[in-house]
């Protein structure tokens, strides 16, 4: 077999899967077992930076292939493999579990079934069925409140344990009980810190209402809800809802990313639910003449992906 009999199979692959593939892929499209060698030897043009798992560049990896290499080891997708842990809330735009780079460990769900254990920096859950998986940037996550289980069960730190399961309740509208349900018995009874925490918090009364109401009312165009925005590939902010075509955002009183839209010139509009409800009239037309005088802000930098 010739370099040009997989070349351009190579190439697809490569470009689909941002150059993270698997030996078997490799060996599906014809590559010679001696050329994989060469290539994956020290100071070669490749890297195997996990059992089963190539990388077709030799550079360290950027965190997006560092979660495809970490599904890949787990066999997604022919094993059902999901992001799970602080990756996958920071990609669900949870604002609690900020993805710092250079994240030391990916968290990943598979299903009981599967053998496959930890192994250096890929931590890996098991889940008698998995859940439908939510999907960002192409790849497959758990829902919301089995990522922050698995995040709260490995974490040490009860800081970040609260402030997650505040938003969640808070801010996202997650249940107690669903939580709880997603820890476990024996998890709430070894963490006592987190069933406590799980008791305290109290769901807001969202103001979403009244904004779809005043909208209706004023004949403006909706926004989309909750959505998550993204600054040249990195998250921004998850505004409770936000305009793509003008660059600007409504902030109804979670104040969270807001300073991150500002500092890059998109608007931002502050609204209590108190303010909503008081004087609608003043409100719809000050979103009037905000989305008006738009766009505001590097809208081509920004990637606008669907909230809840």
């Amino acid at each position: 077999m010739t370099r040009n009999d997989y070349a351009l199979a190579l190439r697809k692959l490569a470009r689909d899967q941002d150059r993270v593939t698997t030996i078997g892929q490799l060996a599906g499209i014809g590559v010679p077992q001696m050329f994989l060698r060469e290539r994956c030897k020290p100071g070669g043009r490749w890297q195997r930076p996990l059992p089963r798992v190539v990388v077709l560049h030799p550079d360290p990896l950027t965190q997006n292939q560092r979660w495809r290499a970490a599904l890949a080891f787990a066999g997604h997708p022919a094993g059902k493999a999901m992001i799970t842990g602080a990756a996958a809330l920071a990609l669900h735009g949870i604002e609690a579990a900020p993805l710092p780079p250079g994240v030391p460990v990916v968290d990943v769900l598979v299903p009981s079934v599967r053998r496959i254990r930890t192994h250096t920096w890929v931590r890996v859950h098991h889940a008698p069925h998995l859940p439908e998986p939510g999907w960002a940037h192409g790849l497959p996550l758990a829902p919301v409140a089995r990522a922050a289980a698995d995040g709260v069960r490995a974490s040490c730190d009860p800081a970040w344990a609260g402030d997650v399961i505040r938003e969640l309740v808070g801010e996202r509208g997650i249940r107690p009980c669903e939580l709880a349900e997603a820890l476990g018995a024996e998890v709430l009874g070894r963490r006592p810190g987190v069933a406590r925490l799980l008791g305290e918090a109290v769901p807001r009364t969202p103001a979403y209402g009244l904004v779809r109401t005043l909208l209706v009312r004023a004949g403006l165009r909706p926004p989309l809800w909750r959505p998550q925005l993204w600054l040249d590939g990195a998250f921004l902010a998850a505004p409770d809802a936000y305009w793509p075509g003008d660059g600007v955002a409504l902030d109804l009183g979670r104040g969270a990313g807001t300073s991150r839209m500002e500092a890059l010139g998109l608007r931002v509009l502050r609204i209590s639910p108190g303010t909503l409800a008081r004087y609608p009239g003043q409100v719809a037309a000050t979103l009037r003449g905000v989305l008006g005088a738009g766009p505001h802000g590097p809208l081509e930098r920004i990637t606008v992906m669907p909230g809840g």
